[in-house]
């Protein structure tokens, strides 16, 4: 991984800052991008600390013209893309007849159609160089499901389908495709969700995850550097026969899914 150049969104926090670090650790140039300036920079920053090299890129990336600078400034300045990890995601917590249409565009926009805009861009130095890496995250929750959460499942499904169908295009080229399909993990993002979850039944936020983590197989919460280990590994050489494949970091959730 010396010296590859791999894109990361929602890099500010979580999952894409595990990643962006374990990456950098392993000699790789991250290139973190989050919409949150003050956040993305302090973590590259923290990652340069330690003597790293990490770059932030400010974007949102439903935003097709940032998205396009985004790809054309990592061409400039590396004159390369080895890896892109579509990370960046949001979630819309509500029951079915309370959800609006206003939100299922919202987060297609941001899981679904950021994720294929992005990965067609980046493709473009991929299929010239006939090497890249590209992970997705998709979620348990798109096998499994999960209440009051039809929203984000349905675009992590739609994740994994585009996973799957985009790994046979470019089999031959070595570019690889794959998903990674965390269940509940600790981050900031999930205990803004179960917050929200908990109060739809009359639980705070803390009564709440203690009651998601004992259902967890293994009856605990997962940690972002877990799943971003996968995702790691999936961007090494050592995985080169793997694409197409939703791999689960779920603690048992999913199973033979």
């Amino acid at each position: 991984m010396i010296g590859q150049v791999h894109i990361i969104t929602g890099a500010g926090r979580g999952i894409g800052l595990e990643v962006a670090r374990q990456v950098a650790r392993k000699g790789g140039v991250p290139i973190m991008v989050a919409r949150n300036a003050e956040q993305v920079e302090a973590a590259a920053a923290a990652l340069r600390d330690e003597g790293l090299h990490a770059e932030a890129f400010v974007a949102d990336v439903t935003d097709v013209e940032r998205t396009a600078e985004l790809v054309a400034h990592v061409r400039q300045s590396y004159g390369r893309i080895d890896g892109l990890i579509n990370n960046a995601a949001s979630n819309h917590v509500a029951n079915l007849l309370m959800s609006k249409e206003v939100e299922w565009h919202r987060i297609f926009d941001l899981n679904v159609f950021a994720v294929f805009r992005l990965t067609k861009l980046c493709l473009k130095a991929m299929v010239a160089a006939k090497y890249g890496r590209i992970v997705n995250l998709s979620s348990a929750a798109a096998k499994v499901g999960s209440p009051y959460n039809s929203i984000y499942s349905a675009s992590k499904a739609a994740v994994d389908g585009f996973t799957r169908s985009l790994a046979l295009e470019v089999a031959r080229l070595g570019i690889t495709v794959n998903s990674v399909s965390p269940s509940y993990v600790d981050t900031e993002l999930l205990r803004l969700g179960m917050g929200i979850r908990g109060k739809m039944i009359g639980q705070d936020a803390e009564t709440f995850i203690a009651s998601v983590a004992e259902a967890n197989p293994q009856r605990r919460l997962l940690q972002p550097g877990e799943v971003a280990a996968t995702i790691v590994h999936l961007l090494g050489a050592e995985a080169a026969g793997v694409t197409g494949q939703s791999w689960n970091v779920c603690g048992g959730v999913a199973m033979g899914m």
